[in-house]
């Protein structure tokens, strides 16, 4: 069983029913919809694909809507892509029609005041640069630094700039009831900058009709929010370490250094991390993956990445099925090497300070010292199975759920399978399905000892028991039980 997880983003090469059934076999956890691109009609037909594709699984799906936020955006190129030259002048104006090599229509209001003569102004990735040279009313006169092909719609970063906008646009706001609307299980809010931004997602969801269930994944792409990491972490689901504009953000050679920093944060809070960007970007014209990705992709299993995600491999690529074969390939053989010993992962972090982060701590110990086979964790709203997987246990954690939302959240934790399970379970109920599920999940014909968290009594009470069970034996026999961290 693959542990760490694998988010895909669709779009034109991989929308269609056939690949993106395709993609689910390969192994995919999740599916991103970047609303960067298209419009509100193949977003809706793209979300009623998924839905009708996965709504029926034992193993969930989880569907990302990752929001456009306040960046910086050219407009349309004709043709696209076009490369700039070194040397060459050329203006940036705000004018609707679309560019060319010499004049780049950009998305900003207040052009003009946005950056001063000697600026730099990068594109895209940041590969191209171009510095500023005149400054008018509405546009600005720059001339290319070092060239390169830009496409429409590519990313503009004004380093120097200090743009106050809100991390949700008016166009940002419209996706987000859409995707609200259309089932999705998280949203991606880009450009974070602080734990404000993360309040304004969440309020702007609990006042939409079904947005209370859809959790929130702080993309982490800003200087500021780097800095602020420890205050955004409590109010996010997860983070998503966007490796792209993080990389203009911070200085290239600290970008490695970042990464490791906010996967142990965001590990250390009980949050999943995923990492993202350019992780296979060969793929997208080759059927194979160069030696220095299938490395990257290696070392964020090792930092402790909860899932890795495909961008444009997925998106556009010639290959978006055998990226995915990749990734798998590539987590498999690195989880294993860390099981046997020959590297070393993440080291566990330290209990939160709750009766919860106690009880996770107790049953990841237990299931270590008495060999179980997995751990079995009811959760409603999925936080104990989150807390068991910070502490990246050598077995499978199999969360029980009568919350279908909380069931496709957690395909995104580290080593977690969720199953679905009645409401109010006994907790003599819960020992035999526990043993039921974990039995169908492992090897059917084996005899094994489970881990079992449980909240004493079930109903209405947090995570506060744990006990080993011995399955095997005709029934589900309790043969110990540890209490930890009752409240009182």
């Amino acid at each position: 069983m693959r542990r760490t997880k694998i988010l895909a983003t669709v779009g034109p090469a991989s929308s269609d029913a056939a690949t993106l059934r395709r993609l689910i076999g390969a192994g995919v956890d999740g599916l991103r919809l970047n609303f960067s691109h298209g419009s509100s009609e193949e977003h809706r037909a793209v979300l009623d694909r998924i839905h009708r594709l996965t709504d029926r699984r034992a193993d969930a799906v989880a569907i990302v809507a990752d929001l456009q936020g306040p960046k910086v955006r050219i407009g349309d190129l004709r043709p696209s892509p076009v490369r700039l030259i070194e040397g060459r002048g050329v203006t940036l104006d705000r004018r609707t029609e679309p560019g060319d090599a010499r004049r780049i229509p950009v998305q900003l209001a207040r052009l003009g005041g946005a950056a001063r003569v000697g600026d730099p102004i990068l594109l895209g990735d940041g590969a191209v640069e171009l510095i500023v040279e005149r400054v008018g009313d509405d546009e600005l006169g720059a001339r290319v630094l070092h060239g390169g092909p830009i496409t429409s719609h590519a990313g503009l970063f004004l380093p120097r700039a200090r743009l106050r906008t809100s991390v949700l646009g008016p166009k940002d706001r419209s996706d987000l009831e859409l995707a609200v609307a259309g089932g999705v299980d998280f949203v991606a809010l880009s450009f974070v900058q602080g734990p404000a931004d993360v309040q304004s997602g969440r309020r702007a969801l609990v006042r939409m009709e079904r947005g209370g269930s859809v959790g929130i994944i702080a993309k982490i792409e800003r200087a500021p929010a780097l800095a602020a990491i420890d205050e955004i972490l409590p109010l996010a689901d997860g983070i998503m370490v966007a490796r792209g504009d993080l990389g203009i953000e911070v200085p290239l050679e600290r970008l490695a250094v970042e990464q490791k920093r906010l996967v142990a944060r965001a590990n250390a809070a009980g949050k999943f991390a995923i990492v993202a960007t350019q992780m296979l970007l060969s793929m997208v014209d080759a059927p194979r993956p160069t030696r220095a990705e299938a490395t990257d992709v290696a070392n964020a299993v090792l930092d402790g990445a909860d899932a890795v995600m495909l961008s444009e491999e997925s998106a556009v690529g010639h290959y978006p099925v055998e990226a995915v074969t990749w990734l798998d390939r590539i987590c498999r053989t690195t989880e294993d090497a860390m099981a046997r010993g020959e590297v070393r992962g993440p080291s566990p972090p330290a209990p939160t300070a709750s009766p919860e982060g106690s009880v996770a701590r107790a049953a990841v110990d237990l299931a270590r010292h008495t060999s179980a086979a997995a751990i079995v964790t009811p959760t409603h709203s999925g936080r104990t199975a989150a807390l068991i997987s910070a502490f990246r246990p050598a077995v499978p954690i199999v969360a029980l759920t009568s919350q279908p939302p909380t069931r496709r959240k957690l395909a995104l934790v580290w080593g977690v399978r969720a199953r679905g399970v009645p409401a109010h379970l006994s907790l003599g109920d819960l020992r035999r399905r526990a043993g039921t599920i974990a039995r169908s999940i492992l090897r059917p014909d084996a005899k094994f000892r489970l881990v079992l968290t449980a909240g004493y009594p079930v109903e209405g009470r947090p995570t506060n028991l744990v006990t080993v069970l011995e399955e095997g034996l005709g029934s589900a026999v309790e043969t110990g039980r540890r209490r930890a961290a009752r409240r009182p």
